[in-house]
C-alpha cells in the first residue's frame, strides 16, 4: 500500500505534520492559517502536499464538516507522538548543555509543597544559584495532568490512582502519619483519648483529603466536613489549598488541624498548638514523584528529586524524635518547651 512508505524529511517535513494537527485542533482552514501565521492558500497548499507525499488521502469534507479519514487519524496520532518526541529532545539537549544553568518545571501538590518540595527547592538553588525554577502548586489530578500534558518536567503529589496509568512512572517519597491538633485549652483535651467520633463533632482544617483516607470516615461526618460526590474526597470543613499558619487559624477557634508533626513542629515547640491524643486513628500520606516513562528526567529534575528524598529521610528522623517528645500530651496541651531543634536532626 502506498501509505506503508519510510517515514523522511522528503515525504513528512514536519512543517507540515504541525500544519495538520492545527487544522485538526481548530476544524477550520481560515482560523488555523491564522494561529500558523500563514496564508489560508499557503495552508491548503502544504496539506495537499503531505497528502501527495503519504498517497492517501487524509481529510473527509463530505460529511459537511472538516474531518479526517482513518488515514488522517492514524497520520495525527502518530504525529503528536513524533512531535512531543523532538521537543522533549530538543528540551533535554538545552539542559543537559549545563546543569548549572539549568531549569526546572514542578508541579506540587497542597501537602508535600510545604513539607518537603519548598524545602527542597531551597536547598536546589543554594547548591545551584543558576538554576532557573518554576514551581506551581496544585490539586494532585492536576499535578498528574500536567505531567501528562508536558507542561511540567516532574510531578509531586499523592499517588492515588496512579498506579493503573501505564503512562505514568511514580515513586513513593512520603508516608508520613497524619495527626490532630487544636489550640491549646481545647475541650477535646478534656479527654485521656480521643476516638473518632469525638473528633467528628469539631470542624476540621486541612487540605481535602483523598478517596482511600475518606473511605476510612462514616458516612455522616458531624461537623468535620463533607464528601465530594464526584471524586469520593473528603473536603473539610475549614479546607485549606495550602496548609500554612495552622497555629494562627486555630489560635481563636475550635477547629482541628489535621498535620504531620514535621509541619507543626515550631507550633508545637513554641506551645502555640497541642497534639490531640487520639486512638484507633492512622491516616497517613502516600505522595511522591511523578513522570512520564517515555520521558527522560532532566539533570534538574534527578537533582531536585535527590533533595527531596534528602528532606525527606531528615523529616521521618525528626518526627521519630517529636514523637518521643509530644506523644504524651498533657490534658490541657500545657507542653513541656524545649529549644527549637533540641535533639531534633539538622534541617
Amino acid at each position: 500500500m502506498a501509505f506503508l512508505i519510510i517515514l523522511c524529511s522528503s515525504c513528512l517535513p514536519q512543517r507540515r505534520l504541525r500544519h495538520l494537527l492545527t487544522l485538526v485542533e481548530h476544524a477550520h482552514f481560515g482560523r488555523a492559517a491564522e494561529v500558523l501565521n500563514i496564508s489560508q492558500p499557503a495552508l491548503t497548499k502544504s496539506i495537499q502536499a503531505l497528502k501527495s507525499g503519504l498517497g492517501v488521502t487524509l481529510l473527509d469534507g463530505k460529511r459537511g464538516a472538516l474531518g479526517l479519514t482513518v488515514f488522517g487519524e492514524l497520520v495525527v496520532w502518530r504525529s503528536r507522538a513524533l512531535l512531543d518526541g523532538e521537543a522533549d529532545m530538543l528540551h533535554e539537549i538545552k539542559l543537559l548543555a549545563g546543569l548549572e544553568s539549568g531549569s526546572l518545571k514542578v508541579a506540587l501538590g497542597p501537602y508535600p509543597s510545604v513539607v518537603s518540595g519548598y524545602p527542597a527547592i531551597a536547598l536546589l538553588l543554594a547548591r545551584r544559584p543558576k538554576f532557573s525554577i518554576a514551581a506551581h502548586v496544585a490539586s494532585w489530578r492536576e499535578v498528574a495532568r500536567q505531567v501528562a500534558a508536558r507542561e511540567v518536567d516532574l510531578g509531586l503529589a499523592e499517588l492515588s490512582g496512579l498506579a493503573a496509568d501505564d503512562q505514568f512512572a511514580t515513586e513513593l517519597v512520603g508516608q508520613h502519619r497524619g495527626r490532630f491538633f487544636c489550640r491549646p485549652g481545647h475541650p477535646v483535651l478534656a479527654h485521656a483519648r480521643v476516638a473518632l467520633p469525638r473528633l467528628l463533632e469539631f470542624p476540621w482544617m486541612a487540605s481535602r483529603l483523598p478517596q482511600r483516607i475518606a473511605a476510612n470516615l462514616p458516612r455522616s461526618t458531624g461537623r468535620a466536613g463533607t464528601f465530594d460526590a464526584l471524586t469520593g474526597d473528603f473536603v473539610p470543613a475549614i479546607e485549606m489549598d495550602v496548609p500554612m499558619q495552622l497555629a494562627d487559624l486555630l489560635s481563636g477557634s475550635d477547629a482541628l488541624a489535621f498535620a504531620s508533626l514535621a509541619l507543626m513542629e515550631r507550633a508545637l515547640v513554641a506551645g502555640e498548638v497541642a497534639m490531640v491524643p487520639t486512638t484507633g486513628i492512622e491516616f497517613r500520606a502516600a505522595y511522591g514523584f511523578i513522570y512520564l516513562k517515555d520521558r527522560s528526567l532532566t539533570p534538574a529534575a534527578l537533582a531536585f528529586m535527590q533533595e527531596t528524598r534528602a528532606v525527606e529521610e531528615d523529616i521521618v528522623n525528626r518526627e521519630e524524635v517529636l514523637t518521643r517528645l509530644y506523644g504524651a500530651c498533657s490534658r490541657f496541651g500545657r507542653l513541656a518547651r524545649i529549644a527549637p531543634g533540641a535533639g531534633i536532626g539538622a534541617r
